[in-house]
């Protein structure tokens, strides 16, 4: 028996229980299938967590634990995994780790302050009176820590290879680096990726300046 029945006119037509043509773009008959949407496998809870673990390490403590707390105080809103973010610390335990934070940034500042050249030594390596140190300290082309009524300037910032005899764009950099002069010097003496391993006080010596912006840009970014 024919698979195809006769309409009134006589003219076969497909058999009920056929599928029927598809009509494509502009009225088309196709009997082509639509292509299967292509899926992204879904990142499982361990590697979400391990990604997450990574990114967070590459920050700095102060700003990583900002970020968490931050975080967590909205756990039972959100519903974070518990696994990952650990249980939202207490009022009591929030304090104990703002001290404890406080208390690594006073210590840096000393270690610092201890380390660093007064007005006087630094006028005397520049070649310059005690006023003009000042001067450069309002202009921002120096960066200073005050002990007492006195100023004392981390010595990362002075060069005999450069041409005034301290390195340039400091003044450019503290307008794009986010921190105050001890974490800034802990950053400018530190090697630093963005920058081939080589740390931004070397740069700025060096005369590359877009360089070092670049980097505290970018490490900014990335922190949050």
């Amino acid at each position: 028996m024919s698979s195809k029945a006769r309409n009134q006119d006589g003219v076969a037509t497909p058999a009920a229980g056929k599928h029927k043509a598809r009509r494509g773009r502009a009225g088309r008959i196709t009997g082509r299938r639509p292509a299967a949407r292509r899926t992204v496998p879904a990142l499982d809870q361990s590697s979400f967590s391990a990604v997450i673990r990574d990114v967070l390490g590459t920050v700095p403590e102060s700003t990583r634990q900002g970020f968490v707390q931050s975080v967590m105080g909205n756990e039972r809103e959100t519903g974070l995994d518990a696994s990952l973010w650990g249980a939202a610390p207490s009022p009591a335990e929030q304090k104990q780790a703002a001290l404890e934070n406080l208390r690594r940034q006073y210590e840096a500042r000393r270690a610092i302050v201890d380390t660093s050249l007064t007005r006087t030594e630094a006028a005397e390596l520049l070649s310059v009176s005690e006023q003009a140190i000042l001067d450069r300290l309002e202009t921002g082309d120096l960066v200073g820590l005050k002990k007492g009524r006195e100023w004392r300037l981390p010595p990362w910032q002075f060069s005999p290879d450069t041409e005034r005899g301290f390195v340039p764009g400091v003044a450019q950099l503290r307008h794009v680096y986010p921190g105050g002069a001890v974490s800034l010097t802990q950053w400018a003496t530190t090697p630093n990726a963005e920058l081939d391993g080589a740390t931004p006080a070397e740069e700025l010596a060096a005369g590359r300046i877009d360089a070092v912006l670049k980097a505290a840009e970018t490490g900014t970014s990335a922190a949050w």
